[in-house]
């Protein structure tokens, strides 16, 4: 593919995403030099729903708003004509049907990553006082309208990417082999033509350069992609990398460790809430938590193996007398570990309080019948990493620490079970939740 011949397409094609005629129209009014506001509510009230999502996202807890939100016009008010269009051009966006099938994806991993991008574009933006947490959150909506664009042009294209027919490093990379071009630059060019706001067309070009950037909506754009796992296009961070551009970013934007556990843990909750006021089909409950648990258990098995190599480094220091040099660098690692079990803990925690939260809410026998023995599984994992993480922060200072034998120092198998023996969370067990049925 040639680069030129993509963006002069881009260029020339009116109708980029096959978008509704609604919102052709309400991109045609608000380009307007005498843009009228009722103009704009008599475009959006000819598609009722367009209107009820507007409606459900001006009512949301978003806003925080006392008093209902009854009228288009209200809403209008309310969020912003920028925030209004950007809502109908990536609620348009999520609802192509058979835009999207010729493409190697599933189309409820998409949504649900590109939702989960925006929820916690949101919520970094809320924890940094980002004085428009709206544009961050549209800027995480629309991050991605270049790799629809390739999907809905040149599907089978990229399913030669999809389907690892294309040697790279990540997916700009590949899309650059294949088109001379990736999705970034493309959804610059598509940012450019919808007279989107020049500070959400810079974050839609830059949210994979992970270079020193002291931009603030782009560094909360960047910092949502890290926290949010791509299921779809099979490109993946090392877990060490991906630590290490987390950490990085969020210096930059002097957000805590403590804060960013606490948004990851409750971006499963939030991309819910998003998806029901879009009304944007991401799946079922069940379904993402068998996700989330192989996701776990993948994470798992690689923790478990760094604690090994810690154990063999730990072994080695021990035997040359504990290097002073090589002490420190242990200690760095093993502080970064600790961060990333906490991660892992804060993670599992949230989706068993979802698990229960959507139970409770449901109130159904298939659920409960289906769940329990899932959640059992995910409360022993939760047991076994804290107590792993307690074990690690007991012997992290290995300079300072005395043993009185080797295999006593190496040997914390016995200790962390007796720590999971003595970790409870109450009485919100699924057996508990078996028995009340």
């Amino acid at each position: 593919m040639d680069k030129l011949a993509i963006i002069e397409q881009i260029h020339k094609n009116s109708n980029l995403l096959s978008l509704p005629q609604v919102l052709s129209e309400i991109l045609e009014e608000v380009g307007k030099e005498d843009f009228s506001a009722d103009a704009l509510v008599n475009i959006i009230l000819k598609d009722p729903s367009l209107t009820s999502r507007i409606l459900r996202m001006a009512n949301s807890s978003f806003y925080h708003r006392y008093s209902e939100i009854k009228t288009v016009n209200q809403a209008i008010s309310l969020m912003g004509v920028t925030t209004v269009k950007c809502l109908a051009l990536s609620s348009s966006i999520f609802h192509q049907g058979k835009t999207f099938e010729d493409v190697n994806v599933n189309h409820k991993d998409l949504f649900g990553y590109i939702l989960s991008v925006a929820a916690a574009s949101k919520k970094i933006a809320l924890a940094v006082s980002y004085p428009s947490p709206e544009e961050a959150f549209i800027s995480g909506l629309l991050l991605d309208i270049g790799l629809l664009f390739l999907f809905h042009h040149y599907p089978k294209e990229y399913n030669r990417i999809i389907n690892k027919e294309v040697k790279a490093n990540s997916l700009c990379e590949a899309e650059e082999k294949v088109f001379d071009i990736d999705h970034t630059e493309i959804g610059l060019e598509m940012a450019n033509i919808w007279k989107i706001p020049e500070e959400i067309k810079d974050t839609i070009y830059k949210h994979h350069d992970l270079s020193r950037d002291d931009d603030t909506l782009h560094n909360i754009a960047k910092l949502a992609v890290l926290l949010t796992k791509d299921h779809f296009s099979g490109f993946e961070m090392s877990i060490e990398e991906r630590l290490n551009n987390i950490n990085e970013i969020t210096k930059r934007l002097s957000i805590t460790k403590q804060k960013v556990d606490e948004i990851s843990g409750s971006l499963l909750m939030e991309t819910f809430e998003i998806a029901s006021f879009l009304g944007v089909d991401i799946g079922n409950i069940e379904d993402m938590l068998i996700k989330a648990n192989q996701e776990i258990w993948g994470t798992y098995l690689v923790v478990e193996n760094l604690f090994k190599e810690r154990q063999e480094l730990t072994k080695s220091l021990l035997k040359e007398e504990h290097a002073r040099g090589a002490v420190e660098s242990k200690n760095i690692a093993i502080a970064t570990l600790s961060h990333y079990l906490n991660n892992a803990v804060m993670a599992i925690y949230g989706r068993t309080q979802i698990m229960r939260m959507m139970m409770n809410k449901n109130n159904t026998e298939k659920v409960i019948e289906q769940l329990p023995e899932t959640m059992d599984k995910i409360d022993n994992s939760v047991k076994k990493i804290i107590a792993v993480l307690n074990e690690i922060k007991k012997v992290s200072p290995l300079d300072h620490q005395k043993f009185d034998s080797m295999s006593k120092a190496m040997n914390i198998d016995d200790l962390i079970e007796k720590r999971m023996e003595k970790i409870t969370f109450g009485s919100h067990s699924s057996s508990s939740l078996a028995a009340k049925r």
